[in-house]
């Protein structure tokens, strides 16, 4: 009796230990076991989750929604309810939107001057992954600090030349991770751009078929929050990607490089107070 009391304590301090990924013993281990886990090169991935926004002016929202991510590719597919109400892509630094409700859209090269450029909103849309070299290599140049949870991550994202020579493109970081270097929140500033520009929230890290990565996303901006559960993450066919739909003939697709398009994309990144509507 007692042989067997003993064994199963030690078996459950042991699934107690396994439970838990052991604290990283520096910030520099920390660092390798992030970009080891989140960093690491991958292939074109899909997922499906349900969104829920507040913004300060409009009240609150939801959606479900599918994304599909493939290399600098990425789409986006919205429902409310059994509608398709939203589709929208970023393929280099080509934007399009789609708001099927009002059968309004925004098309072309985003530059920079609508607030914020193609890598950097392609990284917070996907803040999990940080296999771009461009994000890969300022984790690398990262200050790092102890913290009461884990360690902090201070440096810069300099996009530089691939936002088409913008000399202004820098943004500063701060990435905290817990003992054992899983993001916890990531806040961004833009040079020059005064206070905060976005914070993210990362929930408890969980193994889906594609990977390890946070359970759900909140991002915070301008008034607003926007909280994603990530459902699924798998591996996606590539040649099964759509980044852009048909588009109908009494749709409104405007220009981004139109006063009238920049000021729509700007509303709808939440990168503007203004109450610009479709």
């Amino acid at each position: 009796m007692r042989f067997a009391f003993c064994a199963a304590l030690a078996a459950a301090l042991l699934l107690a230990g396994c439970a838990r990924v052991p604290k990283s013993s520096s910030g520099t281990a920390a660092r390798d076991r992030l970009l080891a886990s989140y960093g690491a090169a991958h292939g074109p991935t899909r997922g499906v989750g349900s969104i829920s926004v507040r913004r300060a002016e409009s009240g609150r929202g939801r959606a479900r929604v599918r994304w599909a991510q493939n290399a600098e590719s990425l789409a986006v597919v919205g429902y409310v309810g059994p509608s398709r109400a939203l589709d929208a892509s970023l393929r280099g630094d080509s934007l399009y939107i789609v708001i099927r409700r009002y059968g309004t859209g925004v098309a072309g090269p985003l530059r920079g001057e609508e607030g914020i450029e193609s890598p950097v909103l392609r990284f917070i849309a996907t803040p999990w992954d940080l296999s771009p070299d461009w994000v890969h290599a300022a984790l690398e140049r990262a200050e790092i600090q102890e913290s009461g949870r884990g360690w902090l991550m201070l440096g810069a994202l300099d996009v530089g030349g691939r936002a088409r020579g913008h000399s202004d493109a820098e943004y500063r970081f701060t990435l905290e991770v817990n003992g054992s270097a899983d993001p916890v929140k990531l806040t961004l500033r833009r040079l020059g751009a005064g206070g905060e520009m976005i914070s993210v929230q990362y929930g408890p890290a969980r193994r889906f078929q594609a990977g390890r990565i946070p359970s759900w996303i909140e991002w915070s901006f301008s008034g607003s929050v926007v909280r994603l559960e990530i459902e699924d993450h798998a591996p996606a066919d590539a040649s099964k990607i759509r980044f852009a739909p048909r588009i109908e003939a009494e749709w409104m697709i405007l220009a981004l490089d139109q006063p009238g398009g920049r000021s729509l994309v700007r509303w709808l990144l939440g990168l503007s107070e203004e109450t610009v509507k479709p």
